[in-house]
């Protein structure tokens, strides 16, 4: 499978067995053709908990509703709308949702080993998470792997240039890092995208593929895809997966910017990351 777009009306959340108040949705993972990510939405009632588990992957979040408080090893944090972290591989981590409920994107990489339970999900039955909460920040030595997204952060949008690529295909955007090697994050990436609104003159992200997977869950606005060929419109709530050499292009179609949070992985390479068809044609 080259790619894979799931519309907001077809997410289908499910019970987390074991965990009263905890489902969640598979968006991207081994049964929709992917090898090196899985990637869901989760969804805790009023005062639920996730289990407390420690894994053989890395793990980042990114809070999309609700507030709560997120367990990382020996540090707890209160999150909301915007928090995002990391749990390194086999560190303890539980998510603990607050009176307004808590909704979280999850990306895990690699791929856990669902066949394999010694690879995958492993009770941490002897942790005891903190109860001094802290607030996630990337400014405070003393808080690892979580940060705050702000819409302070967005700076001017103009042409990429990002590790893996810079260069005149992909302008009007502008990257936010969230999670990569600098949060601790070795075999993955996380982070905003944002294009600005329609311009039929824009030339915006053109038709390229990459050594790795990628997804995107949209955030705000709308955009039309090429998806190894196929046209797709896509709004907020849907999510795109490509996988590696799959071609893929956006343009966006909405009045307003078109935003959406990224994942690859593995974690590209810093050089050769990019690989645009249009630019190889001189050379057939």
């Amino acid at each position: 499978m080259a790619y894979r777009v799931v519309k907001r009306a077809d997410v289908e959340y499910r019970e987390v067995e074991g965990a009263e108040g905890f489902t969640s949705a598979t968006l991207v993972g081994s049964g929709t053709g992917s090898v090196h990510m899985e990637l869901s939405l989760c969804r805790l009632e009023p005062g639920a908990s996730s289990p407390a588990l420690l894994h053989a992957f890395e793990e980042s979040w990114y809070i999309l509703d609700g507030a709560g408080t997120a367990s990382v090893a020996d540090l707890t944090f209160d999150v909301t709308v915007g928090s995002f972290g990391l749990t390194p591989v086999a560190h303890p981590e539980r998510m603990t949702a607050g009176e307004a409920g808590l909704t979280w994107l999850r990306m895990r990489a690699p791929q856990p080993r669902s066949a394999d339970p010694k690879h995958g999900d492993l009770p941490a039955s002897d942790w005891q998470p903190s109860t001094h909460r802290r607030l996630p920040s990337e400014t405070d030595p003393y808080s690892r792997w979580t940060g705050q997204f702000r819409e302070s952060d967005m700076g001017a949008k103009g042409p990429l240039a990002m590790p893996g690529y810079h260069g005149p295909n992909i302008k009007s955007i502008f990257v936010r890092m969230l999670v990569d090697e600098l949060l601790g994050a070795e075999q993955h990436t996380l982070f905003v995208v944002e294009f600005g609104p329609r311009d039929p003159s824009a030339q915006f992200a053109k038709e390229h593929y990459h050594p790795f997977e990628e997804a995107y869950y949209l955030l705000t606005g709308s955009a039309r895809g090429t998806l190894d060929g196929e046209i797709v419109d896509v709004e907020a709530g849907d999510l795109v997966w490509t996988s590696v050499n799959a071609t893929h292009g956006f343009l966006t179609t909405s009045d307003e910017p078109l935003r959406w949070l990224e994942v690859q992985a593995p974690k590209p390479p810093a050089s050769h990351g990019f690989y645009f068809p249009s630019d190889w044609d001189c050379l057939s």
